[in-house]
């Protein structure tokens, strides 16, 4: 019997514990969805300077398609591109952010240059529109939470970089 109220002493404190931490989530205050947007593509070009392409991806939409790449090609694209070492830099003005509900466009002037075989590529600053999609996804293995994703890109030319 002493084994039993302990199990149920040690399921109540469980309990309680779980609850109070719910609660805590709760009342945590939402940020904007302006920097949500713009926290995500910090996220992205830190993620790409550091070579760490699982959060790279996990910013890209499964129904991403643009310049005739699907997030598969492009996952392989960027595999292969860290593989032989290439060491991207990106700079950015800061976006000019338009959200409506779930989808989000964001205009900004992209820099990137990058090491490759010991030479300095450079990509010309180019104006590029991204179109992004407020996705399901999990946090914590179980919690459900809501992602920003890429799912298109504009003013991306490809020309010369494959």
């Amino acid at each position: 019997m002493r084994r039993l109220t302990w199990f149920a002493i040690f399921g109540a404190a469980v309990l309680l514990s779980a609850l109070f931490i719910l609660w805590r989530v709760a009342q945590t205050p939402t940020v904007p969805e302006q920097r949500q947007v713009q926290e995500r593509l910090e996220e992205v070009r830190l993620a790409l300077e550091a070579r760490d392409l699982n959060t790279v991806m996990d910013a890209v939409s499964s129904e991403f398609n643009a310049f005739g790449y699907s997030r598969d090609r492009l996952r392989l694209e960027i595999a292969s591109a860290f593989r032989r070492g290439v060491q991207p830099q990106v700079r950015y003005t800061p976006p000019v952010i338009n959200v409506i509900g779930k989808e989000a466009t964001v205009d900004t002037r992209v820099e990137v240059w990058w090491e490759d075989l010991g030479f300095t590529s450079r990509h010309e600053p180019t104006e590029i529109r991204l179109y992004l999609r407020k996705e399901p996804a999990r946090k914590w293995f179980f919690v459900p939470t809501e992602k920003w994703r890429v799912v298109g890109v504009e003013g991306v030319s490809v020309d010369g970089l494959e």
